[in-house]
């Protein structure tokens, strides 16, 4: 009866270590899962605000022109669309807000890359847990067999 019971013992506990290892890693999987999810509306918030920032840079641009254009009006007394000296202002912030524009847009275009590539490698680690607790179990398994293998012979 002590060799039966060492039997059931060593087969119980290689199924539960099997179904232990199995479940660990569909939960691993599912946390990695959610933390690509985390990432890719990280991925969402980093172009939206790279937008915003060159949207603002645009309107700053605007203002800049306006308060300018207002200005030379007012000091010189002429249409400032006429003078050389202000268009040469004006193409001066408008190259400059170009700059800042794209270095915004590329700024956000790498955050967001960054944070795709992250989404990327939590995904594959959920994946590699799942597949390494079907080795675990199968481990678990094999022990528990060669157990009863030796327990009953």
């Amino acid at each position: 009866m002590g060799v039966h019971a060492a039997i059931v013992a060593s087969v119980a506990s290689a199924g539960i270590g099997a179904y232990t290892a199995i479940q660990s890693g569909k939960y691993a999987q599912a946390a990695a899962e959610a933390e690509a999810r985390q990432y890719e509306e990280e991925r969402r918030m980093a172009i939206l605000q790279a937008q915003e920032e060159a949207n603002e840079r645009n309107r700053e641009l605007l203002r800049t022109q306006s308060e300018n254009l207002a200005l030379a009006a007012a000091k010189m007394g002429v249409d400032p669309n006429e003078s050389a000296s202000f268009l040469a202002l004006k193409e001066s912030n408008i190259q400059e807000a170009e700059r800042d524009v794209g270095a915004i847009r590329l700024m956000g275009a790498a955050q967001a890359e960054k944070f795709k590539l992250s989404a990327w490698n939590a995904k594959m680690s959920g994946k590699a847990a799942k597949t390494a607790s079907y080795g675990q179990a199968a481990s678990s398994l094999l022990g528990g067999y060669k157990d009863y293998k030796y327990l009953s012979s």
